[in-house]
């Protein structure tokens, strides 16, 4: 399999875990929190940033910038935003 296929793979799985922990910071359900849109967002920023240096560790670096944002960033924001956005308007069956 080719690197930009794990590459993106680890990508989404880790945007869908920011998404939800995301979303429990929007909601204020951490206990002693409260709501907080900001903490969510760079929770998610700083998930993105880890998940890139895993993934530098493991498949070695990218060759370009944009093969770079296409295999990682791109789809880690999008389903990260469309994930996070999903359970904060169905929090009242989800949660």
């Amino acid at each position: 399999m080719d690197n930009t296929v794990k590459i993106t793979s680890v990508h989404v799985v880790a945007a869908l875990i920011a998404g939800y922990l995301s979303s429990l910071f929007t909601l204020g359900q951490i206990p002693g929190l409260g709501a907080n849109d900001v903490l969510a967002a760079a929770i998610g920023l700083g998930i993105l940033y880890l998940v890139g240096q895993l993934c530098d560790n493991l498949f070695g670096k990218q060759e370009g910038f944009s093969k770079w944002l296409m295999s990682g960033v791109v789809p880690f924001a999008f389903i990260w935003f469309v994930f996070w956005t999903i359970l904060i308007n169905y929090s009242g069956i989800l949660y």
